[in-house]
Formats: C-alpha cells, sequence, structure tokens
C-alpha cells in the first residue's frame, strides 16, 4: 500500500502509512479503503468516507480520497472501476452527492474525473494543514 501511496505525494517528507490505522478505518463501518488487485498485485486503491449532514434529511455525503493507480497500469480503466464502484455504493446507500479534491496541479487527473462525471467548477476547495 505505502508504495502507491508514494506514487501519489513522490516528494511528500511527512507520509506515513501505518498498518493499524489501515485496520482501524477497515473496521469503521463510515471509511473505507476500497483497492483493485490483479493476480495478487494491488493496482489501485481509494479512499471512501461517508459523512452525515442535516441538510438532506437523512441523506449522506460521500468524500473520495487518495485515488492512485500504480503509474504502470494507468490508462487502463482501474481508476474508472473504483470510481464506478464508489458510485455505485454511495447510490444505494441514498448518498446525497460525492465530493473529491485534487491537487492543483495535477491536469491530467482533473480531466480524468471531468470525464467521468465530476465537475471542477460547481465548488471550490479549501485546505488548511494542522
Amino acid at each position: 500500500m505505502s508504495a502507491l501511496y508514494r506514487m501519489l505525494v513522490p516528494n511528500s517528507k511527512s507520509m506515513l502509512v501505518i498498518e493499524e490505522q489501515i485496520e482501524a478505518i477497515k473496521q469503521d463501518p463510515a471509511n473505507y479503503i476500497l483497492v483493485y488487485e490483479e493476480r495478487g498485485a494491488l493496482l489501485g486503491t481509494v479512499t471512501l468516507n461517508i459523512c452525515r449532514q442535516a441538510l438532506h434529511g437523512f441523506r449522506p455525503y460521500g468524500i473520495v480520497e487518495n485515488i492512485i493507480v500504480h503509474e504502470d497500469h494507468r490508462g487502463k480503466n482501474i481508476g474508472q472501476q473504483l470510481l464506478q464502484y464508489v458510485e455505485d455504493y454511495c447510490r444505494s446507500i441514498d448518498c446525497h452527492r460525492i465530493m473529491l479534491l485534487s491537487s492543483s496541479a495535477r491536469q491530467r487527473a482533473h480531466q480524468f474525473f471531468e470525464r467521468e462525471g465530476y465537475s471542477g467548477t460547481v465548488s471550490k476547495g479549501f485546505k488548511k494543514y494542522l
């Protein structure tokens, strides 16, 4: 898993993947680390968080984070399959929307997200690192 995360943030000095945290996420009914495997090789992953809100009745929303496809396997619809699984799951639990953030420098990723039906013009994302 660490190798995939390193492909997403190759120069990060603060990246720290802890197996116990991955296990804790797996046990949490509102958080998911989904993976794409082929012949035992981990080729992609995405994190999905389901969040409650008060604005749309009982309908939650999903947040997609850390969508990563192994750099040697990009262009093979792996990312598309991961996002389709996320969308199918979110529909099955009546989510109101799915949101994701992407680094402003990742133009190729933005094109992919737009092809998958996500709009980069609807909202403006903000982050504050602590």
